[in-house]
């Protein structure tokens, strides 16, 4: 008994020294601090056309140190141009190569153009799905911008049902291109869905330019599905 107490006492000794000596995490750091970024107000913003664009801001922290001069940024907003421009902000690494970054949606925006800008689609309005009907709930967001040939680019024909009502993301919104005529009149140009690769069925609608108002039905699934919307302008 004490030859097999005075082996595993041996064993055991062994092993702590091996541990000891084989000590291969020693070039890392026992505790990271990794980097944050928070952008100030929020991930979207409008800025007027054919005036300067100033950012709203951003800090970042590391270890509790204040580290806003290392973030890069990078894209560029184009002030005499309408459209959605993306800004990405990218913080410095800590020692373990670790950093974070975020994004930002500016939307330069033409506020003498009553058929360009931020729209909320009306909560009344609904999708019709094999004769049921389901009403949007709440507003959502649209955007529309000129292209400056006569025609607009909308971000969402679904008026935000799968993007931001389902909760599905940007992939699953109807992005399009619309004219409208001198009476009001929608033709809808062009459209997709990144996310299932596929377009609009039919457009059909009017914009009141007293009152810059949209109304439309968005026609999809191989006439199967009818988007009811309202898009009034905030």
């Amino acid at each position: 008994m004490k030859k097999n107490i005075l082996f595993m006492a041996l064993a055991v000794a062994s092993l702590a020294l091996t541990s000891c000596s084989d000590d291969t995490s020693a070039d890392k750091s026992r505790i990271t601090y990794y980097p944050t970024i928070e952008l100030t107000g929020g991930d979207f913003c409008v800025t007027e056309k054919g005036k300067a664009f100033t950012d709203p801001g951003f800090v970042s922290i590391m270890g509790g140190e204040d580290v806003s001069d290392k973030v890069v940024i990078t894209g560029s907003v184009d002030t005499n141009k309408s459209g959605l421009y993306t800004l990405t902000y990218t913080t410095a690494k800590n020692s373990d190569g670790f950093g974070a970054s975020a994004s930002r949606t500016v939307f330069v925006l033409d506020p003498n153009d009553a058929a360009e800008g931020v729209f909320m689609n009306q909560a009344s309005g609904n999708r019709i799905y094999n004769g049921n009907t389901v009403a949007y709930g709440r507003d959502f967001r649209v955007i529309v911008y000129s292209n400056g040939d006569g025609t607009y680019s909308v971000d969402d024909l679904f008026g935000g049902w799968y993007c931001q009502r389902a909760g599905y993301g940007t992939k699953y919104a109807m992005g399009g291109i619309i004219s409208i005529a001198g009476d009001g009149t929608i033709t809808l140009l062009d459209s997709l869905v990144p996310g299932w690769g596929d377009s609009l069925d039919d457009l059909t609608g009017s914009f009141d330019a007293a009152t810059s108002t949209y109304s439309l039905v968005a026609v999809y699934n191989g006439n199967t599905m009818f988007f009811n919307q309202t898009w009034v302008k905030q």
